[in-house]
């Protein structure tokens, strides 16, 4: 049986692919500062020469995978929604499976130590801001196809769902050291009656989104 070699632009997009992969991991586990080339090489097991290749510097690197890593959590959130077609409580079902299938990954742990340093990085920063910005924008049009206001002359249903993201991640950054997890599951149970009290969910509803900045 003959193998088939892999093309040299293959074996570069697999390498690329794993020193990205290996630099998400890095800033999961050792955060943005601790996210050197060293560990990196050590994570992904690659040749010293082989980060070099691809990037010419770290910053590079992170930038590139901080497009790659926005690219994962989009498709997380994804999923996580296409198991809500034959959900009796869709808003409870979609907040819980939103907390439990992406904000407590570690991709999402990787993306807050990226989110917390744009403060001090403005080329990450201009790199961050529009996948962000667009991610918002898909995801809020995706909730306004889910649900429905119960009172047609006040839909707030995309800015309750906006807060809603950020507490999301207000209680990511706490989930690492609250010794209490059950408080998580009250605090989520609280919100989703807050939701429950103005938006409903609606039926035969489309959930297929294009996932966004495809090349």
């Amino acid at each position: 049986m003959t193998v088939q070699r892999r093309t040299q632009t293959e074996r570069s997009d697999a390498m690329r692919k794993r020193i990205l992969d290996a630099t998400i991991e890095c800033l999961a586990i050792n955060g943005y500062a601790g996210t050197t080339i060293s560990r990196i090489i050590d994570i992904a097991q690659v040749s010293r020469g082989a980060p070099v290749h691809h990037f010419p510097n770290k910053n590079t690197m992170i930038i590139a995978a901080a497009e790659q890593l926005v690219q994962k959590v989009f498709v997380q959130v994804q999923e996580a929604m296409a198991q809500l077609l034959m959900s009796e409580n869709r808003m409870h079902d979609l907040v819980y499976l939103l907390w439990n299938s992406v904000f407590t990954k570690p991709e999402f742990i990787a993306m807050s130590e990226l989110l917390l340093n744009c403060r001090r990085d403005p080329e990450l920063t201009a790199v961050m801001q529009p996948f962000l910005s667009t991610t918002h924008a898909i995801l809020g049009d995706l909730t306004e196809n889910f649900f429905e206001p119960i009172d047609p002359e006040n839909n707030v249903i995309s800015e309750l769902w906006m807060l809603t993201r950020w507490m999301l991640r207000g209680l990511a950054m706490d989930y690492s050291i609250l010794q209490d997890q059950s408080a998580f599951d009250h605090y989520l149970k609280v919100w989703c009656q807050i939701l429950a009290t103005n938006m409903r969910a609606k039926e035969n509803v489309d959930i297929s989104l294009p996932l966004p900045f495809q090349k």
